[in-house]
């Protein structure tokens, strides 16, 4: 749901786009509230709020849904002082953006899907190969056993890892809806941060 300005939906914080994701999964329909919850008292970067909501349309129902923040750049999800320096990857198995917005990492070849920033749009002084290339430099640095703490932020990851590990979340394992961002690729001291946690249909076991 994308408005023309910003609005502040049921008491969230103001925002011009807002998701209504699905309960497709499960039965008890709590499973994304649940663990958004988790992430918000475990303080995970950018964690989403939810609002369940019963939809209709046109008087006729169309599902049960949770109302929550669209995740990405903007000041009620990711909130970044230069967008044009930044950028936010998603792991993903289905691997679905189009070309020039996708990478293969090395050297563990996972799928890396580019939410932000659209090239096409060009209003980023990044391109593609300076996220791939700058994204390989922190794999490497995993896959050679060094230390990683100048690559990612380890408390926020430590917060990530442990949010889903209290739900028991497999999408970390396809990988899917997996997200991570970077504030600041012209800068040295720039980490990347893990979130926000999304997605939470495969977990519960």
């Amino acid at each position: 749901l994308k408005f023309s300005e910003k609005v502040r939906p049921l008491g969230m914080k103001k925002g011009q786009s807002w998701v209504l994701l699905s309960n497709y999964q499960t039965g008890s329909l709590m499973s994304n509230a649940i663990g958004m919850k988790a992430a918000n008292l475990m303080e995970a970067s950018a964690a989403n709020h939810i609002v369940p909501v019963d939809l209709y349309l046109n008087g006729e129902y169309c599902g049960n849904y949770n109302l929550t923040e669209k995740a990405g750049f903007s000041n009620n999800s990711v909130d970044i002082d230069d967008e044009t320096v930044a950028a936010m990857l998603e792991f993903d198995s289905y691997y679905d953006e189009p070309e020039g917005q996708k990478f293969r990492s090395q050297p563990y070849s996972l799928p890396m899907n580019i939410k932000e920033p659209d090239f096409s749009e060009g209003e980023t002084s990044l391109t593609l190969e300076i996220v791939e290339k700058e994204f390989n430099r922190f794999m490497a640095a995993l896959y050679r056993g060094q230390d990683i703490s100048r690559y990612v932020d380890l408390t926020q990851l430590a917060r990530f890892l442990m949010v889903n590990e209290l739900i028991c979340n497999f999408e970390l394992y396809h990988p899917k809806s997996t997200f991570c961002y970077r504030e600041n690729f012209e800068s040295d001291t720039s980490k990347y941060v893990f979130g926000p946690v999304w997605d939470l249909d495969w977990a519960y076991g």
